[in-house]
């Protein structure tokens, strides 16, 4: 451990307050298998903070500065939880319950809503996931980004029938495409391989070498900070756990819209008469706890498991929004707004679409990730009228601020 790593006991004592109280709560609410999956999204948020695993940042550094450590890290993440989840999906259950992937069709709406939600992320200087764990460790800008993010899914929510109508091909599973799935698993990881291969290519066009993803560290199983390539690990491993407990790929973004729906019909919005919520599976959730929503309860820890990282490292530090400038206030809430618009036209977000979808062997997923990342490279060039630095920027002609 680093001698200069000092934990926080206040943040401690919090989290194991709310903690346990959340898990009595969950498990009066939901039953054992919520509770799990509460707790598997605390170790996801912990794997977050510490090994600072980004998606919002690996794409502006790739386009910024040629950087690619991060992205081949999604790479290594999403090869992880292709072979975890492959036998799972290939046999349709586990352990007595039906297990589904996210398989999702190649349209219009894919490609609008990954492209505003890369522009989005960088507004709000971060992703869905990201917002969560950024939030959890005391970035308080985050507050801001969540309301954007609800303000956007009900947006979203709104103009969905017009998105749907829109041109679709639907080309199922990689798994379904061969006489063997085996085949489909094998050509899946070679295109992962490709893309790997592909960005490490490009960091070395552009900076004469590669940065190694497997490298020494000085890392602390507790304390942090964590390796990529381990924090990689723990989220696929955990991704896994909430496929077996939930029976369908981790989700994130399902929440905002549940949140701000129930927030909508609060103030008289005849929200449950609009596409989504007028599924009634969707519309029962708008009058029940959202501690029998899996998608909020997973988010809760996620936020959780931050807030311990940040506490365990010794680096909870909550932000004055008074003294963050007001462009910043307003780029981080549209940035929130554009997430949760992009996120309900795309059925998903990083974790969702891009992480889901890729590791339930669709192709929505990497064209998420491609569209996505043609969105980030004209959120780098707004972020600066939001005063949010840009790495390497002035290397690249970009101002900074």
């Amino acid at each position: 451990m680093n001698g200069t790593v000092r934990p926080q006991a206040w943040p401690l004592l919090v989290f194991a307050l709310l903690a346990l109280a959340l898990s009595y709560a969950v498990h009066q609410a939901s039953g054992t298998r919520l509770l799990l999956a509460f707790w598997v999204a605390v170790l996801l948020g912990l794997a977050l903070f510490h090994a600072k695993f980004g998606f919002a940042s690996g794409f502006r550094r790739f386009l910024l500065t040629g950087e690619s450590r991060l992205m081949r890290a999604h790479f290594l993440l999403f090869a992880l939880a292709s072979l975890l989840f492959f036998p799972f999906l290939v046999q349709g259950e586990a352990f007595g319950q039906a297990v589904q992937g996210f398989v999702v069709p190649l349209g219009v709406a894919l490609l609008v809503g990954a492209f505003l939600f890369g522009i989005g992320m960088q507004l709000g200087d971060g992703c869905a996931s990201g917002t969560l764990y950024h939030t959890g460790s005391g970035d308080t800008r985050g507050i801001l980004v969540l309301l954007g993010f609800m303000v956007g899914s009900l947006l979203g929510v709104f103009h969905l029938p017009f998105w749907q109508a829109l041109p679709a091909w639907a080309p199922g599973s990689a798994l379904t495409w061969f006489p063997s799935p085996y085949l489909g698993l094998a050509l899946w990881l070679g295109l992962l391989g490709l893309l790997y291969l592909g960005v490490a290519g490009v960091e070395r066009r552009r900076t004469g070498r590669v940065e190694p993803l497997f490298r020494k560290e000085a890392t602390h199983p507790l304390f942090g900070p964590w390796g990529l390539v381990g924090g990689a690990a723990v989220l696929a491993v955990g991704s896994l756990l909430l496929l077996l407990l939930q029976g369908r790929p981790w989700g994130v973004t399902a929440a905002f819209a549940l949140w701000g729906g129930k927030l909508a019909e609060g103030l008289g919005f005849p929200v449950v008469e609009w596409a989504l919520f007028h599924n009634p599976a969707f519309a029962e959730r708008l009058g029940e706890s959202v501690l029998k929503d899996a998608t909020s309860v997973t988010n809760f820890g996620l936020f959780l498991g931050a807030f311990l990282g940040a506490g365990l490292g010794g680096s909870l530090r909550f932000k004055d929004l008074r003294r963050i400038p007001w462009t910043t206030h307003l780029g981080v809430f549209l940035g929130g707004v554009l997430m949760g618009y992009g996120a309900r036209l795309a059925a998903g977000c990083n974790i969702g679409a891009y992480l889901g979808g890729t590791a339930s062997f669709s192709l929505h997923g990497p064209l998420w990730g491609v569209c996505a990342l043609l969105g980030t490279a004209l959120g780098v060039r707004l972020r600066p009228a939001c005063r949010l630095e840009n790495e390497g920027a002035r290397r690249e002609g970009l101002p900074s601020t």
